[in-house]
């Protein structure tokens, strides 16, 4: 997968993955709470500054942890709990993720 495509992809991922989390604990449907916004801004933000464009891995691979320490654990959460969930929204992007992080 090109870098540009992938940075795109894990953006649409981590968007999904928000919206699950933000709809099982905020009790939104369709738009994000102020925090899961702000999250999602911060992680977009992230992805496009990451230093490794051209070479980029899946994120659970990187050795280098660009977000900061509250956005870490904030973002662990969302993982944590729209993970599986993912499997039944996305399991095609699910499919491609995980061939990602094991073909690295």
């Amino acid at each position: 997968m090109q870098s540009y495509k992938r940075i795109e992809h894990e953006k649409q991922m981590i968007e999904k993955m928000i919206h699950i989390y933000c709809k099982g604990n905020h009790d939104k449907d369709h738009e994000l709470c102020n925090e899961c916004t702000e999250l999602l801004a911060y992680a977009r933000k992230r992805l496009d500054q990451c230093p490794f464009k051209e070479t980029k891995k899946p994120c659970a691979k990187c050795v280098v942890h660009c977000y900061g320490p509250d956005m870490r654990e904030k973002i662990k959460k969302v993982m944590k709990y729209a993970g599986i969930r993912m499997l039944f929204v996305e399991p095609i992007g699910v499919m491609i993720h995980l061939f990602e992080i094991l073909s690295r």
